[in-house]
């Protein structure tokens, strides 16, 4: 097990080289440290200072999210790979304007061709009506690729996804959410969409402190913003893959349920059963591994060290699609 998942409400210890975990009247869960990389908090916990020195000697990671899915701090242990290097590589293209606009362009024109691969599905299925939507999505992604600067770009991404959203109420009723609110979502599609997309983040983090980039350096969002903005231009290729297409299953097959939620004013988080069930939906789709290829956290590491291959100037860095 790569990553170990805290939905409810717990506290974390140590007990000689073991993860012990505590929950109000449930039996003690003893997790070997040894193969564990990554530990994210999504409910109430206790950690002891003892347990993060043992987690930062074994390179595990730990990342809390909000109610919302929002990353809201993290535990890194020392000594993850870095090469100066690499690092240089990529503040040069991050400072570069040519540079780091056609990264951007290519973090963009990744999630553009997932965004319409979504929609294209659905029409291989004679969903005729979110044939409109391809096109705008299209005639954006064209638009995009003429981009002379970092915001003209971001408006073009928020154009295709405004045709891409508006169309989710075409596939399934209970898909009707818009407009798109972010803090705090205000329904239940707005908060599994903040979620999932939190977690897309946090897996992007998590993968990238693999290999020698460094997550402060980015290139479609400002590296000045308080997170690693790396990870979010990352995570931009892979939130309509994994995000968008687990709550659009979830919604055709009936499965989205009313006690995942607490409403009052305006406001929509998830319950702890809620954050149980999407977490499970969550690890079902990353984690599997088919006889075909691997597993989509091992996409993602492999997206990373594509552009770090394209920092050394191996190959051109080329988003990863999905195939309909």
């Amino acid at each position: 097990m790569e990553t170990l998942f805290i939905s409810k409400d717990a506290d974390l210890s140590r007990e000689d080289r073991t993860l012990l975990v505590r929950r109000p009247g449930l039996p003690k869960k003893r997790v070997p440290v040894e193969g564990l990389r990554h530990i994210v908090i999504a409910g109430e916990a206790g950690l002891t200072t003892s347990l993060l020195g043992l987690l930062g000697r074994a390179g595990v990671r730990v990342t809390v999210l909000d109610w919302y899915g929002n990353v809201t701090g993290s535990f890194d242990p020392v000594g993850q790979p870095r090469a100066a290097r690499v690092r240089g590589a990529q503040a040069i293209a991050a400072h570069d304007p040519a540079r780091r606009l056609e990264f951007a362009k290519a973090f963009v024109q990744g999630a553009a061709a997932n965004m319409r691969a979504n929609l294209r599905y659905r029409a291989y299925r004679g969903l005729e009506e979110v044939k409109p939507a391809i096109k705008l999505i299209e005639h954006w992604m064209d638009r995009a690729r003429n981009a002379d600067d970092i915001p003209a770009l971001m408006g073009c991404e928020g154009q295709m996804k405004v045709a891409y959203y508006e169309s989710w109420a075409s596939i399934d009723a209970r898909l009707d959410f818009l407009p798109r609110r972010r803090r705090p979502p205000n329904n239940p599609v707005n908060c599994l969409l903040s979620w999932f997309n939190g977690l897309v983040y946090a897996l992007a983090r998590n993968e990238i402190a693999k290999t020698h980039l460094d997550e402060c350096m980015s290139f479609l969002h400002a590296p000045t913003e308080a997170r690693a903005s790396l990870s979010l231009d990352l995570a931009e290729v892979f939130k309509p893959v994994l995000a968008d297409t687990t709550i659009i299953e979830l919604a055709i097959r009936g499965r989205i349920d009313d006690r995942w939620f607490h409403e009052h004013d305006g406001v929509c988080r998830l319950s702890e059963a809620g954050r149980e069930a999407t977490l499970e939906e969550w690890i079902r789709r990353t984690e599997t591994v088919s006889s075909s290829a691997s597993s989509m956290r091992e996409a993602v590491r492999l997206e990373a060290l594509a552009v770090e291959r394209d920092l050394l100037g191996i190959d051109a860095y080329k988003p990863w699609r999905r195939k309909i």
